[in-house]
């Protein structure tokens, strides 16, 4: 018998400044998405710890983690077959070490749904909130981050769900990264974003409440595009306050133009790493942005693709054969 699972992305959208009885909440807005996903399978093996696949060298480390946080012998065989790409601030770490933790809380019988207790176990922190409730449940979130030692619930979580010809698209860019860039550009962006909390203006928490919110539910794209650039331009104020100004390369910066002239409501880049993306109305727009960028981008520049809000999380079916009969 062997264990699949299947989670989602998580693209941050900007942090939240909330007004609460104790004083201001750091809250981080983002939405969990469909694609790229997490895709790998679990089975017992008795000649130790086992991973092969996409990432498998950080697989290896957090399901070892896992194992030793309980105790437990290395005997398991992960098959990592789809991860989310590194360093395009998706979530690909925190979404690939819940999905190895829970599949070996399966393995060795231990509760399965007690996300926040699998994020301890392969040591995720609080900052990683977002990324630990959208594999959780999914939805568009607004968590705490400011918070230490604890994975409070979402303040807010929204369902994006539509037929496919007035879907909510998010159109993404996932660029070729380049030989420079540092391994730890996600944490490092993350960083710098929650150090820039105390220069957010409180507006941020008025915008979510009078605009993102009525926009939801009244169903009006354009009015939440409007909101999330307004949110968007607040975190740039508070970036550049704090002393790190958000800057573009002239390749991203030609890539967001394209998405602006061809029908998006909402454009930018993930707060924590390199995918743009573009937020369309309906399966054509979709499609015909993808063609505009693909044209642009030719063989080597990077990936075009689409994606949808994931509105359940993370997902597993258990198989009654082995992981080698697949």
């Amino acid at each position: 018998m062997f264990i699949e699972i299947g989670s989602p992305a998580s693209l941050p959208l900007g942090l939240v400044r909330l007004e609460g009885e104790t004083g201001p909440q750091t809250c981080l807005l983002g939405v969990t998405l469909q694609h790229p996903p997490v895709n790998l399978s679990v089975q017992a093996h008795p000649d130790g710890l086992q991973v092969s696949g996409a990432r498998a060298d950080l697989g290896y480390a957090q399901a070892a983690r896992f194992l030793n946080h309980h105790r437990l012998p290395q005997r398991a065989e992960v098959e990592i077959e789809l991860a989310i790409p590194s360093l395009v601030g998706l979530g690909s770490e925190v979404m690939l070490g819940l999905s190895l933790a829970q599949a070996l809380a399966w393995l060795n019988n231990l509760p399965l749904d007690d996300t926040p207790a699998l994020a301890e176990a392969v040591g995720l922190q609080p900052q990683d909130a977002l990324e630990v409730w959208g594999y959780d449940r999914g939805g568009l979130l607004l968590v705490e981050v400011g918070s230490a030692g604890t994975f409070l619930p979402p303040i807010r979580r929204y369902e994006i769900a539509h037929s496919e010809q007035e879907a909510w698209a998010f159109v993404l860019v996932l660029p070729r990264v380049p030989a420079d860039t540092p391994e730890t550009l996600e944490a490092d962006r993350l960083k710098a974003l929650l150090e820039a909390a105390p220069y957010l203006s409180a507006d941020t928490g008025r915008i979510v409440a009078a605009e993102l919110e009525p926009a939801l539910a009244n169903n009006d794209l354009a009015a939440f595009g409007r909101s999330l650039m307004a949110l968007q331009a607040l975190n740039d104020e508070a970036l550049t306050r704090a002393g790190v100004p958000p800057a573009y390369t002239s390749e991203e910066q030609a890539v967001l133009d394209i998405i602006c002239e061809h029908g998006a409501v909402a454009w930018g880049r993930s707060a924590t790493g390199l995918a743009l993306y573009g937020l369309v109305k309906g399966a054509r727009a979709s499609i015909d942005l993808r063609h505009k960028l693909r044209h642009h981008l030719g063989f080597f520049g990077g990936r075009a693709m689409a994606t949808i809000t994931a509105n359940t999380g993370a997902s597993y079916v258990i198989k009654a054969y082995d992981l080698k009969a697949k």
